[in-house]
C-alpha cells in the first residue's frame, strides 16, 4: 500500500503557493503538476533561484512587484516533490498521462529491491506522483520512468547495493544468531551494537540484522540472546558499584549481582569517578610558564617537603583568643619567595587536572586518566590547605587592627571577624596571581580591610550576648573549622 511520506515543506513561500494552487480548476492543476515535474528535473541543488522565477515556472504567471528572496536548489527540490504529491493527490490523473510510469511494486520488482526501499528512495530524491490505475479505482503512487532513470543514474552505488541484497537463507540466519550470541557472551553490548557489528562484517543492512535478532529473542524467550539486558547501568547502579568496590567487594561478586561482565563493572567504576571529576571546580590562574615543554620539571620537579623549612612560627599574640582556637593561628613562617612558588605550583596542578579531564573518553574513561586526575586534585587540595593555614595569622592581625579604638573590641567580636576573614582568605587563595603580584600577604590585607569596612558586624556594645554564649560553649573552634570545611579546606593540619 502506498503512503504519503512524513515530510514537511522547508520553504514557507512554496508551501503557501501549494495551498493556493489547490484551489485552481482541475485541468489547470494537472498542467501545474507537469510544470512542477519539469522544474524539478531542471533544478540544480548547488544553485540559487529567485522566488519570482520559481513562481513563474510553476504557475505560469509573474507576480507583481519584485522579491529579492533567493532559495537554494537543495532546499527547493524536496518542496517541489511535496508540491507534486499534494497537487496530484487532489486530482484523478490517469496513469498513462505525462509519459510512461511504474507503480512502486513494479519498480521494486524490476530493480530487485523491496517496496520499503523505494519508499526510502522517495525521501532521498526519487520523484513520484499519484495516479489512477487503468479501469479506475483508488489512486496509487507511481514513479515516472524518466524520474527513476534519473535517480538510478545519480545514485548508482546505492541502487546497486540495494539490488544485490537477497533474502537471508536459513543457514546464514542461524550463523548470524550464533555469532551474535558469542559476541554478547564476551562483551556487554546492546542488541543494536551487535547488529551494527554483524551488519558491517556481513555487508547486510543494519535494519535487516537487527530484525533477525529481535525476532529470534521474541520467538525464543527461553534462549534469548539479550535477555535480562534492560539497558545501560543507571547512575545509581554506578554509585552502588563504586561504593561496593571501595569497600573491598570482589569484582566477580559485583558483576554477578548486576548480571554484567567484569569489564562492564570496571567501566562503571571509572565512569562514576569520571562523573565526580566533572563536578570538581578547577578554575585556575594561568601563567605563561604552564605552556613550556619542561613545565613539569620546573614547577613540580622538587617536592614540597624539600623546600627550605623555617623553624620559627608566627609571633602574633594569641592571649585574647579562646584556648581551643589558638593552635589554628600558631603557624610556621614561610618566606614570600617560597609562597610565590607554592601558588604557581597550586595553579599548575589544577591546570594539569583540567587538561586530564578534557581528555576523558565520555563512554569509557581510562582508569589511568581517572587516577591521574584524582592524584592531581588531591595534591592541589593539600597545597591550598597549606596556603590557607599559613596565612591565618594575617587574618588575625588585620582583625585586631579593625577593632582598635572600638567600644566592642571584645573576644567575641574578634571571633566574628575571624569567621568573616576566613572566607576572604580562602577566596583570595583561589584568585591570587603569583606572576603579577609578588606578595600575597599584601593583597590579602587589602582585601580584608575592604571587607571589614563594608560587611563587619555592627558594634552591639560590650555585652554581645550571642558572641559570649558562643565563646562560653567552646564553639569558636568548631565554627571556624566548620566554615573552612564547607569551602573544602582543612585548616587543622591533620
Amino acid at each position: 500500500m502506498s503512503r504519503r511520506l512524513k515530510q514537511t515543506f522547508r520553504c514557507g513561500p512554496l508551501e503557501e503557493l501549494a495551498r493556493q494552487l489547490l484551489f485552481s480548476p482541475p485541468d489547470k492543476r494537472i498542467r501545474q503538476v507537469f510544470r512542477v515535474e519539469k522544474l524539478h528535473d531542471q533544478t540544480d541543488p548547488a544553485k540559487n533561484y529567485p522566488l519570482d522565477f520559481l513562481f513563474y515556472r510553476i504557475s505560469g504567471y509573474r507576480r507583481e512587484g519584485k522579491d529579492s528572496l533567493l532559495l537554494t536548489g537543495e532546499a527547493v527540490l524536496p518542496d517541489l516533490r511535496l508540491m507534486i504529491d499534494a497537487l496530484s493527490r487532489s486530482l484523478r490523473i490517469p496513469m498513462d498521462d505525462g509519459g510512461p510510469v511504474e507503480t512502486v511494486q513494479e519498480l521494486a520488482h524490476r530493480l530487485d529491491v523491496s517496496s520499503k526501499t523505494i519508499g526510502r528512495w522517495r525521501g532521498a530524491g526519487l520523484r513520484w506522483r499519484w495516479a489512477v490505475p487503468p479501469g479506475g479505482g483508488r489512486k496509487v503512487v507511481v514513479v515516472p520512468c524518466a524520474a527513476s532513470q534519473r535517480f538510478i543514474a545519480e545514485h548508482a552505488g546505492q541502487v546497486s547495493r540495494a539490488a544485490s541484497f537477497t533474502q537471508i537463507e536459513p543457514a546464514a540466519r542461524r550463523r548470524l544468531i550464533d555469532r551474535a550470541r558469542q559476541i554478547a557472551s564476551r562483551r556487554d553490548s546492546t542488541l543494536n551494537q551487535v547488529a551494527a557489528h554483524l551488519a558491517h562484517k556481513t555487508g547486510r543492512a543494519l535494519q535487516t540484522v537487527r530484525q533477525i535478532l529481535e525476532h529470534h529473542d521474541r520467538d525464543h524467550p527461553g534462549s534469548a540472546i539479550f535477555a535480562g539486558r534492560a539497558g545501560p547501568l543507571t547512575g545509581r547502579d554506578k554509585r552502588v558499584i563504586a561504593r561496593a568496590y571501595r569497600m573491598g567487594t570482589p569484582i566477580d561478586k559485583i558483576a554477578a549481582h548486576f548480571s554484567r561482565t567484569r569489564s562492564t563493572v570496571y567501566r562503571a567504576i571509572n565512569q562514576h569517578h569520571a562523573g565526580k571529576a566533572g563536578r570538581v571546580p578547577l578554575d585556575y590562574v594561568a601563567s605563561p610558564i604552564f605552556g613550556r615543554d619542561d613545565a613539569d620539571e620546573v614547577i613540580l620537579g622538587r617536592p614540597v617537603e624539600a623546600f627550605p623549612q623555617s623553624d620559627s612560627v608566627t609571633t602574633v599574640a594569641l592571649d585574647d583568643l579562646p584556648e581551643p582556637v589558638r593552635p589554628l593561628f600558631r603557624q610556621p613562617v614561610i618566606p614570600p619567595k617560597q609562597i610565590r612558588s607554592l601558588f604557581i605550583r597550586y595553579n599548575y596542578l589544577k591546570h594539569c587536572a583540567a587538561q586530564t579531564r578534557e581528555g576523558f573518553d565520555t563512554y569509557s574513561p581510562g582508569a589511568k586518566q581517572v587516577r591521574r586526575f584524582n592524584d592531581l586534585v588531591d595534591r592541589a587540595g593539600q597545597l591550598r590547605d597549606l596556603l590557607v593555614r599559613v596565612h591565618l595569622p594575617v587574618v588575625l592581625s588585620v582583625s585586631r587592627r579593625h577593632l582598635i579604638g572600638r567600644p566592642s573590641a571584645t573576644t567575641g567580636r574578634l571571633v566574628d571577624l575571624l569567621e568573616l576573614g576566613l572566607g576572604v582568605l580562602i577566596q583570595a587563595v583561589e584568585t591570587f596571581n603569583a606572576s603579577r603580584n609578588p606578595r600575597f600577604d599584601s593583597v590579602l590585607t587589602n582585601r580584608l580591610l575592604g571587607r571589614f569596612a563594608t560587611d563587619a558586624p555592627h558594634d552591639d556594645g560590650p555585652g554581645s550576648t550571642q558572641a559570649q554564649r558562643r565563646l562560653q560553649s567552646g564553639d569558636a573552634f568548631k565554627r571556624l573549622t566548620g566554615l573552612a570545611r564547607e569551602a573544602g579546606v582543612e585548616i587543622t593540619d591533620v
